[in-house]
């Protein structure tokens, strides 16, 4: 859903409402009075549009306050609103022009000495005695970028102060809603600092009326509740006198409907998916707040009449996101915008295909865009403001936004792409179950982001309350693709909060919750109860909440993973893998065989299998598991009995991850099957125990994986099949020769990878929790025997001779030749490098390991070229061949130092005393 950061990602657009009414909190509306009906106000005069695009200040508004707020819309690719902070403001008039004044109130902490905050000066076109025309786009020469919400709660300085400068700009249209006036602005902006040289072009598309308080008591994300709860908060104020930070979060008056529009534009066929997901949250409420209608033909978002979900034609790009307007003093939510896209509408093994093609292209081609670009643009996450990025990857231009979604593009895309993956396995796929799945996937999507809209932040610690294990989940997965009765109950779920991002099963099971239940997600509900109703269950039942900046806190609160446990999540993403691996190298065949487009299809031959992002996403899954070794890594889930953590509980908070740690470990059948069960490695590994709640994953072997391929060749879903293309397909008798010879060369070479890859972890590897937990090192507790199998795993790699494979040369006169080791240079150094003393249980765990295996592997050097015969062996008498066989030998020998003997030498004398 939103899943962050560019493929567009949430995006959106606020639009300003000349009404802010309010409410008091309720405990429970089933037992209040009816609320009292506004109080009204006394209406200022508003702005108005002349003919030649210029605005009319009424006189009478000079010194009075106005709201204003603005969407920059990108022109490129897809022109989806982003919204920016509003302010409150007030017009004056000069004899040489109209200055604009942001209001001071909240920012300094008192009134008693004067303050002017300048905002720019509009040129006076005309006048006369009751109205000034200013031309607007003159004056407006720079954009404001302080986004709408902020992450942190504290006064920020500089807040308000960044802007973008507009090089050229016109002003194409001015209307009036009401008391509101809109301004369409095209321009084309810049970012001194980050790039001077780059201009892109957007719509300013701006929203001002005249300002009217609202009556709305909101209220702060108060310490305690921010455990278990989070809305987002308006940027903070100072108030008067005390120079307090205060921070209100944002909420709509309930005491009318909240109306949300989706789009003329939306697919019939989608249309129910796209109510449900709305409606949603009057479960939450306990009553009906939220209504829904479908906007009239032509009402695109952002729009000032109406909160929208916007359906966006663009197939390629796999994001929904969501946006809000909020009244910047007392946090009431005026507007909120919401865009889905396309993408999610698969219907068909054909646009399955399509998809998944699409996301691999994001997932590889994006990364690194997006983190260069994050990395230049000095991105910044406390949503303090949008800044200009080098490479416009949102497909809008060089702006880079932060959003209430702001999930990392590549990440969503390969998370994406695995559940299509794992759709396209299925062999009872057909357009009916397809239709079905991806109907159920835009309901949990809609609802995520129409969550955004009323309030409500990230829960990435959702997936820690889920009552299903992953393998109950895949289970009915498998049978929900055959059989839409296939059921779901309100007490099992895949997540506590829809406000999580979970991965495509996960979601699609919310998604059917939605549809054949009536409740609401257990962290929903406590959420949309405390934030607009005053109740206290999230923090009663101490309801897990972890959300955006939480993330890089705790290793459990993690987009897209699954699971209570996280060692038993990552296992099941790795067996996941290897088990779609071969439907995914066919399925890559089939994208060059049959595309979309006819005038994209390749030669079978010309198809280049890489083993790069499997490799990735093994290495990554094996990485989150064996970081629990480290005592640094924090669980969400496992701190959640604490009242507080710092150092006075440091000891109890250690022992309790330990024992969490040992407990996930065990489910899953021992360290052996957990870590090094699925690696191709000829290990004498204890695999008794199968493990609970997963799937057990099976030795990865290049062998039996090119013969699930064959098989698979022959089988109903790839004898013939539909493409991209949406054409029916077969490959020939030669295609399929041709796939096997590629798949096993895959195979093998991923097999090769992996090994390097768990080198690689494993010497990164720190294993001090056991340690420091029980302040002493173990002898036989579970990171004794990861360590004893981390010293057999190297061995293995380093000493494995081939003997198929030899080197001849000659020593000296006489000619050798000797069997080459069966891992490359690259990889034993790896293994060696494993037995590294800097992540160790403590300093000295490899020792007689390491002396060991530069004892054996001298003595099979010295023993393959006959040294034992040389008096005085130098080695200028080996031939080239021999000679770099034996310096590759060295280098791995130098990574593996000889015990040294006799007892330790004595501690340096620092005191100056004589000894």
């Amino acid at each position: 859903m939103g899943p962050q950061k560019n493929l567009p990602l949430l995006a959106l657009s606020f639009v300003l409402s000349s009404q802010l009414v309010a409410q008091e909190p309720q405990p429970d509306p089933s037992e209040q009075p009816s609320p009292k009906p506004p109080v009204p106000v006394a209406k200022l005069a508003a702005l108005t549009a002349t003919a030649s695009n210029h605005i009319s200040v009424p006189k009478a508004s000079f010194g009075k306050e106005f709201l204003i707020s603005a969407s920059v819309i990108p022109q490129v690719v897809s022109p989806t609103s982003t919204a920016l902070a509003g302010k409150v403001v007030r017009f004056e008039l000069f004899p040489d022009g109209v200055d604009l004044y942001e209001s001071t109130s909240g920012l300094v902490v008192t009134d008693e000495l004067p303050s002017r905050r300048l905002l720019t000066t509009f040129p006076i076109v005309s006048e006369d005695a009751q109205n000034v025309v200013i031309d607007f786009n003159a004056g407006m020469r720079r954009v404001f970028n302080e986004v709408w919400h902020t992450a942190g709660g504290r006064f920020n300085s500089s807040a308000g102060t960044r802007s973008l400068e507009i090089t050229l700009s016109r002003i194409f249209e001015v209307k009036t809603l009401g008391d509101e006036l809109i301004v369409r602005q095209s321009v084309q902006a810049r970012d001194r600092q980050m790039d001077p040289n780059r201009e892109d072009r957007y719509e300013m598309r701006y929203f001002i009326s005249p300002y009217v308080p609202g009556d709305l008591k909101t209220k702060e994300n108060d310490l305690r509740a921010a455990r278990y709860v989070r809305f987002f908060e308006t940027h903070a104020l100072l108030e008067p006198k005390t120079g307090r930070s205060t921070s209100k979060i944002t909420l709509f008056d309930i005491r009318k409907p909240v109306v949300i529009h989706y789009s003329a534009n939306t697919p019939a066929d989608y249309e129910d998916a796209v109510r449900d997901g709305i409606l949603y949250w009057n479960r939450a409420f306990g009553k009906e707040v939220i209504q829904v209608e479908k906007a009239p033909e032509g009402v695109t978002a952002p729009d000032a009449r109406y909160n929208i979900v916007q359906w966006v034609p663009w197939d390629t790009a796999g994001f929904a996101y969501a946006d809000l307007l909020v009244d910047p003093k007392t946090g009431q939510s005026l507007h909120g915008q919401a865009y889905i896209h396309s993408a999610f509408a698969v219907v068909g093994r054909a646009r399955v295909r399509s998809q998944l093609r699409a996301m691999r292209v994001a997932g590889e081609g994006k990364l690194n865009a997006y983190r260069q670009s994050q990395s230049e643009s000095g991105h910044r996450e406390d949503g303090h403001g949008l800044s200009l990025s080098k490479d416009g990857e949102r497909g809008g231009g060089i702006l880079s936004p932060a959003h209430s979604c702001d999930l990392d593009p590549g990440e969503f895309a390969r998370s994406f792409a695995v559940g299509l993956e794992a759709i396209l396995s299925e062999e009872s796929l057909d357009e009916n179950s397809t239709k079905r799945i991806s109907q159920d996937y835009v309901r949990a999507v809609i609802a995520h982001e129409v969550g955004h809209i009323l309030g409500l932040r990230h829960n990435f610690a959702g997936s820690l309350e889920c009552t299903m294990t992953r393998k109950e989940l895949d289970d009915w997965f498998k049978a929900y693709t055959k059989d839409d009765q296939t059921p779901v109950s309100e007490e099992r779920v895949s997540t506590s909060s829809i406000m999580e991002y979970t991965g495509l099963k996960a979601s699609v099971y919310a998604g059917a919750q939605i549809r054949k239940t009536k409740g609401a997600l257990p962290h929903d509900r406590a959420t949309i109860r405390w934030g607009y109703l005053d109740d206290t269950e999230a923090m009663d039942k101490k309801l897990l909440f972890g959300t955006d900046q939480d993330a890089t806190v705790y290793g459990d609160v993690l987009p897209g993973d699954y699971g209570v446990e996280p060692v038993l999540s990552a296992y099941g993403s790795i067996g996941e893998l290897l088990r779609t691996l071969p439907n995914s190298l066919i399925e890559t065949f089939i994208s060059a065989k049959a595309p979309e487009d006819v005038r994209d299809r390749r030669p079978l031959e010309m198809v280049d299998l890489r083993t790069d992002q499997y490799v990735a996403r093994l290495s990554v899954e094996l990485t989150r598991m064996l970081s629990w070794f480290k005592a640094g890594t924090r669980s969400l889930r496992v701190e959640k009995a604490f009242s507080f953590t710092g150092e006075l509980n440091e000891k109890e908070l250690l022992q309790a991850h330990w024992k969490a740690l040992n407990e996930q470990v065990e489910r899953l059948g021992g360290v052996d099957r957990a870590v090094f069960g699925f690696l191709p490695v000829d290990l004498k590994l204890d695999l008794k125990t199968e493990p609970k709640e997963v799937e057990s994953v099976e030795r990865l072997d290049a062998q039996k994986m090119t013969e699930r391929l064959s098989k698979l060749l022959e089988s109903p879903n790839y004898e013939t099949f539909v493409g991209l293309d949406d054409k029916t397909h077969s490959f020939t008798k030669e295609e399929k020769a041709l796939i096997l010879e590629r798949g096993k060369k895959f195979f093998e070479e991923f097999e090769k990878r992996v090994l390097k890859a768990a080198c690689q972890t494993f010497e990164n590897t720190r294993r001090d929790l056991g340690v420091r937990a029980s302040e002493s090192v173990g002898e036989d507790d579970i990171v004794a025997k990861l360590e004893r199998r981390f010293q057999e795993f190297s061995k293995e790699l380093i000493l494995k001779r081939n003997e198929e494979q030899r080197r001849r040369g000659k020593v000296d006169k006489a000619y050798v030749e000797v069997a080459d080791f069966k891992y490359d240079l690259e990889t034993r150094l790896a293994a060696a490098r494993v037995l590294s003393d800097n992540n160790g249980s403590f300093k000295g765990w490899a020792v007689e390991a390491k002396a060991d295996l530069h004892k054996q592997l001298k003595e099979a050097v010295e023993g393959s070229l006959n040294i034992q015969n040389f008096k005085d062996f130098q080695e200028s008498i080996l031939s080239r061949p021999l000679r770099d066989w034996f310096l590759n030998q060295q280098s791995v020998l130098a990574l593996l130092p000889a015990k040294k003997m006799g007892p330790p030498a004595p501690m340096p004398n620092t005191s100056g005393a004589p000894h």
